[in-house]
């Protein structure tokens, strides 16, 4: 498979968006302890990133769609690096959700909050 170290890559975000949406979901299911899906929003990813310490990876005038899509290429890469596994993010997730993961306007920030422990790993991992 060919890929690059390009975050902007709108390949690697569009499978980054799968597999953030299926950690997601594996996550919120064992949390909830029932099967459940859910999407995460560019708003939680673009602060993940921030809370992460990777400001530096995005752009000048960047908007909120674009950190997103940034995001999820760089969770893509680091699961075709085998720098994370989806095991392991799933339960950096469950371990840091709370209730307000089913609140209608508190669960970006849960979301948010939860994925920047990932992107941490991610981070020092990829040395970022």
């Amino acid at each position: 498979m060919r890929y690059s170290e390009d975050f902007r890559d709108k390949n690697l975000s569009k499978f980054g968006d799968s597999l953030v949406n299926f950690v997601f979901s594996l996550a919120l299911s064992e949390y909830l302890g029932y099967p459940s899906a859910g999407r995460v929003p560019n708003a939680s990813l673009a602060m993940a990133l921030e809370l992460a310490g990777l400001r530096h990876v995005l752009p000048p005038r960047t908007d909120k769609h674009e950190k997103g899509d940034i995001a999820e290429a760089i969770f893509a890469y680091a699961w075709l690096e085998k720098k994370i596994t989806i095991e392991e993010a799933v339960e950096i997730l469950r371990k840091n959700l709370t209730d307000d993961v089913m609140h209608f306007t508190r669960k970006k920030e849960v979301i948010g909050k939860a994925f920047s422990e990932v992107f941490k790993i991610i981070k020092e991992r990829l040395e970022l």
